[in-house]
C-alpha cells in the first residue's frame, strides 16, 4: 500500500498478521495496513504458512522470505530501504520480536535456517503481542496447561525439550545480549492478553533496552480490547495509537 500519486521513495512499514499462528493471510490486516499508507508510507505485509502446516521454523522461514523479496524488489514499489520498520499484532507480535532477533543474531538464524535481509530495521512495534511462549495463557474453560501443551506439539513437535527452537523463541530468550532498535510495546488492559505485553515492557526496562510503551487503561473503554488498532483502525482511539506509533518510527530515523 501507498498513496495514489506517489512517485518517490516512502519510509516502509512491514506488517505481520496475528491469528494465534494458525489463522489469517496477508490480507487480514487491509484496513490497518491502508490507514498507515494514507500518513505517507509504504506498507508491505506477507502470507505465511501457518499451523499444522508447518512449524515454528517454517513460519519464521517464510517471513525472511518475504523479507528477501523486498530486499530485491521494495524499491520497484516506493519502498525506502533504508528506512524499513516492523510491525506484528498478536501471534504477529511475537513474530515480529523474534524476526528482529534473528536478524541481529547469527546462531539464531543457523537454528531457524535463515540468512539476515540486506537491510536494517529501524524500529519495531509490538501490537498486543503474545510474546512467551512457555506460557500462553488461558482460555474460558480450557486449563492453561492443556493450551500450553497442544501449542508446543503444534510449534515445536512431540520432543520439544530437545528442539534447539524451543528455547530460542521466547522474546526474553532471543533478545538477550543483542543491540536491538527501539522497540514500542501497544497493548490495553482490557485485553486478557495483557499480561505478556506488560511482561515484555518489564524485561525490556529491566534489560536496558530503548522502549516507549501505549498502554490503555480499562476505565478509558472496555473496547479497548485485543489488537483494537488493528482491527479497528477508524476508532479515535486507533487513530491515536496508530499515529504514535509511526511517530516512534519517524523519531528512531
Amino acid at each position: 500500500w501507498y498513496p495514489q500519486e506517489t512517485t518517490g521513495l516512502l519510509p516502509c512499514v512491514i506488517d505481520i498478521h496475528g491469528g494465534g499462528w494458525m489463522y489469517g493471510d496477508k490480507n487480514l490486516n487491509d484496513l490497518f495496513c491502508a490507514s498507515l499508507a494514507a500518513q505517507g508510507y509504504a506498507v508491505v505485509t506477507m502470507s505465511y504458512r501457518l499451523m499444522p502446516e508447518t512449524d515454528l521454523r517454517g513460519m519464521l522461514q517464510d517471513v525472511f522470505a518475504s523479507l528477501h523479496w523486498l530486499a530485491k524488489h521494495g524499491q520497484e514499489h516506493h519502498c525506502d530501504l533504508s528506512r524499513v520498520y516492523l510491525t506484528g499484532d498478536s501471534a504477529g507480535g511475537h513474530l515480529c520480536g523474534l524476526t528482529t532477533c534473528v536478524q541481529l543474531n547469527p546462531a539464531l538464524q543457523r537454528v531457524y535456517g535463515v540468512h539476515p535481509a540486506d537491510f536494517d530495521i529501524k524500529a519495531i512495534a509490538i501490537n498486543h503481542g503474545v510474546c512467551d511462549l512457555y506460557s500462553f495463557g488461558f482460555m474460558k474453560g480450557i486449563p492453561g496447561w492443556l493450551i500450553d501443551r497442544e501449542m508446543h506439539l503444534l510449534m515445536f513437535g512431540s520432543k520439544r525439550t530437545k528442539s534447539e527452537v524451543f528455547r530460542s523463541a521466547s522474546f526474553k530468550d532471543t533478545a538477550r545480549g543483542l543491540k536491538l532498535p527501539p522497540v514500542m510495546v501497544i497493548s490495553s488492559e482490557p485485553d486478557p492478553f495483557f499480561f505478556h505485553s506488560q511482561a515484555l515492557a518489564d524485561y525490556l526496562r529491566d534489560n536496558g533496552f530503548t522502549f516507549q510503551t501505549k498502554f490503555w487503561k480499562r476505565e478509558q473503554g472496555e473496547k479497548l480490547t485485543h489488537v483494537f488498532n488493528i482491527c479497528y483502525p477508524d476508532w479515535p482511539e486507533s487513530i491515536e495509537t496508530n499515529r504514535e506509533m509511526l511517530a516512534f518510527f519517524s523519531q528512531a530515523g
